[in-house]
């Protein structure tokens, strides 16, 4: 199989294996091929966009959806430990340390067979588990679920790059692509808590519904990585190459590598913290809403809402932002011309606003102040989370152009190996050993201890980006 190869930082910044580099250099020397999907019509960018980001929901929904039903899934499979209760969604995240292997080979292979073969498994595996027979077998089948519904956390920025070389458009599209993934494990425990608290398996049933309607957009959807488009125009004939043992490992461990650069390696720190927390929530909000409100599984799932209103407010947030930013840019200011200013305030706001959720739940979740207040807690949860995701995620993926792709799976890799280890050890503990009011001041001021990290970026950023190989090679590139 010819594979457009891998091109590995050295220390003094050029390449040691250097054919990736080569692909980077032909398609600079032919214009009209590297900008084959950026040629494309707003019609045919907005589908392909579409068509991920609602990828995007339906695997992100499918990580939280048991959490809504834990009672009844409970029950049928016979679980009482407090420690198991958690895994469905757990190893569900260990799947997506998994996943993350298909973004790097998307920067070889291609996007669209990657999207194929990773939806292909999410959608089997999601019918793997209604048909489980017993809670081992549940488990294996939600581990390999989760491995497929990695690569649109991981492989999207990608795509987004490759079609959009404007970056308002692709800043939105990451953006909707955020918002997809906190709105989705929302969804997911109200789906779930209405649907399935008498017969478990009707979460499962209505998300493969969910995966048939994406299935006929995906078949449609067109390949977008210029170096794979100019070899197949090419016939191969200048990136014909055998790929050994070796090229494939450079491949599937650039996200590693790329982790070393502090830059991915701050951004991935603060959103595996947010991260943790937000799935921390989906053990949490039950404990909290139905042992101190007496509500049933359905209803307590429904003050994730919150949550998902601060998430669309962020994105008038992030709107009016890219207004501000693109004026003061029009008018020549000297910080608007900096590229961290285009991202990395919202991060700024939204740090500090996770964190003040995190106080207001904690300290307005009794019984005898009104169920409204800790579930109006979400509002700034949704924002926080939302705001940093959104200047992050865009931020990595502008300054990383096509590795983009390697920088998120190394945030998905992080985050989820942490997440898998510390949710189930810490959930039920965490609430029963300290109280709503002191386990979530204990996770504020954790998040406090971490805003400074995207201060720190609009400060020293440019100085971190030129020293990047990866970075560097891109703009050599053209």
């Amino acid at each position: 199989m010819a594979v457009v190869a891998e091109y590995v930082p050295g220390k003094d910044g050029k390449g040691i294996h250097d054919a990736e580099k080569d692909a980077n250099t032909t398609a600079a020397r032919d214009e009209s091929t590297t900008r084959l999907a950026h040629n494309w019509t707003s019609t045919r960018k907005i589908f392909a966009a579409s068509t991920i980001i609602y990828m995007n929901f339906n695997t992100t929904l499918g990580s939280s959806l048991p959490s809504g039903a834990g009672n009844a899934l409970n029950d049928a499979f016979g679980v009482t430990s407090e420690k198991q209760k958690p895994l469905p969604v757990v190893v569900f995240l260990i799947g997506y340390i998994i996943g993350p292997v298909f973004a790097p080979l998307s920067e070889s292979y291609g996007r669209r067979p990657i999207f194929l073969v990773s939806f292909a498994v999410y959608t089997a595996f999601t019918l793997g588990c209604a048909l489980a027979p017993n809670w081992p077998a549940f488990l294996f089948f939600r581990f390999l679920q989760g491995c497929g519904a990695a690569a649109p956390q991981t492989v999207s920025n990608g795509l987004f790059s490759d079609i959009y070389p404007d970056l308002k458009q692709r800043g939105r599209a990451v953006t909707v692509l955020g918002l997809t993934s906190n709105v989705g494990p929302l969804i997911g425990p109200i789906i779930s808590g209405f649907s399935s608290s008498k017969n478990w398996k009707w979460q499962f049933w209505i998300a493969l519904a969910m995966t048939a309607v994406n299935w006929l957009m995906l078949l449609f959807l067109q390949e977008t990585y210029s170096p794979v488009l100019h070899a197949r125009e090419t016939g191969f004939q200048e990136n014909e190459k055998k790929a050994s043992f070796k090229d494939i490992l450079l491949v599937l461990l650039r996200p590693i590598r790329i982790t070393a650069e502090p830059l991915v390696f701050f951004t991935d720190l603060f959103i595996l913290y947010q991260y943790i927390i937000f799935f921390l929530y989906f053990g949490l909000y039950p404990l909290v809403f139905q042992d101190t409100y007496k509500m049933t599984s359905g209803v307590s799932a429904l003050m994730f809402l919150g949550t998902g209103v601060g998430g669309v407010v962020a994105i008038f947030i992030f709107l009016a932002w890219e207004r501000y930013h693109t004026r003061a840019e029009q008018q020549g200011r000297a910080w608007a011309l900096r590229e961290e200013y285009r991202r990395l305030p919202l991060a700024c706001l939204g740090g500090p606003l996770f964190a003040i959720s995190e106080f207001w739940l904690g300290w307005s979740a009794r019984p005898d102040i009104h169920w409204i207040v800790p579930a109006l807690s979400g509002i700034p949860l949704g924002i926080g989370i939302d705001l940093t995701f959104m200047a992050l995620n865009n931020y990595l993926t502008d300054a990383y152009g096509i590795y983009s792709a390697s920088a998120t799976a190394s945030s998905v890799i992080t985050r989820n190996t942490f997440a898998s280890i510390i949710i189930p050890l810490s959930t039920y503990p965490l609430y029963n050993n300290l109280g709503a009011a002191w386990a979530c001041t204990l996770l504020g001021g954790l998040c406090c201890l971490m805003t400074p990290i995207p201060f720190v970026f609009l400060r020293w950023g440019t100085v971190m980006r030129a020293r990047s190989p990866f970075c560097r090679q891109l703009n050599e590139g053209g």
